[in-house]
C-alpha cells in the first residue's frame, strides 16, 4: 500500500469533534467597510470577465449599505434592484452605472496592462 493511501485511511478513521466543525457562515460584506475595500472587491469581481459573478459582488458590496437608501441612490425601487442583480439577467449599462454610483463608485476604463501592473486594486491575501 502506498504512503498516500495509508495517509488517507488513517484520516478516514480520525474521530473528529463535531462541535470544531461548527463554523460560521463567511460573508465577505462584513469586511467591505471602505470605499477602497469595495472598490478593490469590486474591481476583481469585473476583471474576472465573469457577469453572474460581478452581480454576486455587486450583492455583497449592497448587502453592506442599507437596501432603501441603496435603491433611491440608484434610482431604482428596492425590487429593480433585486431584479437587476438576479442570476440570469442582463440589466442594462445604466443601471448597472446607477448602482456603482448607490455605492459611491464610479466606472472607469483603464488598459489591460495598467491592471496587471497595478496593484492597488489587488485583494489581500
Amino acid at each position: 500500500m502506498s504512503k498516500k493511501n495509508e495517509t488517507i485511511e488513517e484520516l478516514e478513521n480520525v474521530d473528529l469533534d463535531e462541535s470544531l466543525l461548527d463554523l460560521e457562515d463567511f460573508d465577505s460584506a462584513e469586511f467591505l467597510n471602505t470605499p477602497e475595500a469595495v472598490a478593490a472587491y469590486l474591481q476583481s469581481a469585473f476583471a474576472s470577465g465573469d457577469m453572474e459573478h460581478f452581480k454576486e459582488a455587486m450583492k455583497t458590496a449592497r448587502r453592506a449599505e442599507k437596501m432603501d437608501k441603496f435603491a433611491k441612490a440608484a434610482g431604482l425601487t428596492r425590487e429593480g434592484v433585486y431584479k437587476a442583480l438576479r442570476k440570469g439577467t442582463e440589466p442594462k449599462m445604466q443601471t448597472i452605472v446607477g448602482l456603482l454610483d448607490a455605492l459611491g463608485m464610479a466606472f472607469q476604463i483603464v488598459p489591460k496592462e495598467t491592471l496587471a501592473s497595478d496593484n492597488r486594486y489587488a485583494l489581500a491575501a
